[in-house]
């Protein structure tokens, strides 16, 4: 297989690298990867396990999360369905020449300062962020003409507001050393699974011998960190996977079945129609909005 398990590679517009979505029509799960962008999240509804580098916590309605480039991170969600609005945006959107003369450190740190922002803890920043964020998707779903002029000032409204008025976090270091271990065992997890999504036979029993836990313990170790058991995220795999088939290639929806590892097309239809929104036809077609994926 030529995966890249943690490496997300969905295109961005060269001439103007940004894009924003929301994650209602799907459950909002994306397991541990890292991209070269920034990303933005805004739970607008339930709550979110995040991962980033290492920390860990459960995000609520009105948290605003920030993830630097390069980052490895991911997203669980535990609630029946949460509401995640996303932004995500290549440095490269900044003029360079007017960074080097504010400041140098402008790009790389700033989005790295304080991961979460709360509206009970961080109420006076948290409502200017939201609102920057708001108008931001505003006029990304409108298009009206000087759209990305607007949207770039106000991705520089919220750099400043991260370089001028959010100190850096001071965390705990043995907490995060913890949570890094915590992370490693994620990733080794998540890769076995990328690596062995198309095997109808691949269970939790092989994913334990792989990574040399009881399958006990791995089940135990997935449902805490996540909220979600191994067969869940087995299969949330094996659906974004067969997304990318639908929309990069004109195979047969039964050969994508097959070859993301599902054992019936019946099976697949009734999960994929479950947890996307839409049947696999309708969902190729065109007739709702594709979600970005994982490469």
């Amino acid at each position: 297989m030529n995966e890249k398990p943690f490496y997300e590679n969905a295109p961005l517009d060269r001439s103007f690298p940004f894009l924003t979505w929301d994650s209602y029509k799907a459950p909002f799960w994306f397991p541990l990867h890292w991209h070269e962008r920034v990303e933005i999240l805004y739970i607008l509804k339930g709550t979110l396990k995040v991962y980033i580098n290492g920390q860990q916590w459960e995000g609520s309605q009105g948290d605003i999360i920030t993830v630097n480039t390069g980052l490895i991170h991911g997203f669980f969600d535990p609630s029946p369905r949460s509401y995640v609005r996303i932004f995500q945006f290549g440095l490269e959107i900044f003029d360079e020449t007017l960074l080097e003369i504010q400041d140098r450190n402008f790009q790389g740190p700033v989005f790295s300062r304080r991961s979460l922002i709360t509206p009970s803890k961080d109420s006076v920043i948290h409502v200017r962020l939201e609102g920057l964020l708001m108008a931001i998707f505003e006029e990304y779903q409108q298009k009206k003409p000087g759209y990305r002029l607007v949207i770039k000032s106000k991705l520089y409204e919220i750099a400043v507001i991260f370089l001028r008025e959010i100190s850096a976090e001071q965390p705990d270091q043995g907490r995060i050393a913890n949570k890094k271990n915590n992370t490693q065992h994620l990733e080794r997890i998540f890769s076995l699974m990328l690596d062995n999504y198309d095997n109808p036979d691949f269970t939790l029993e092989n994913a334990a011998q792989g990574i040399g836990l009881s399958k006990y313990h791995l089940s135990r170790f997935l449902k805490e960190q996540t909220g979600q058991g191994f067969r869940s995220h087995l299969t949330r795999i094996r659906l974004r996977q067969a997304e990318k088939q639908l929309v990069e290639s004109d195979k047969p929806v039964t050969d994508i079945a097959y070859i993301c590892g599902f054992q019936s097309i019946a099976t697949f239809n009734r999960l994929f129609k479950a947890n996307i929104g839409a049947s696999p036809s309708v969902y190729r077609n065109g007739k709702i909005s594709l979600l970005p994926y994982e490469q």
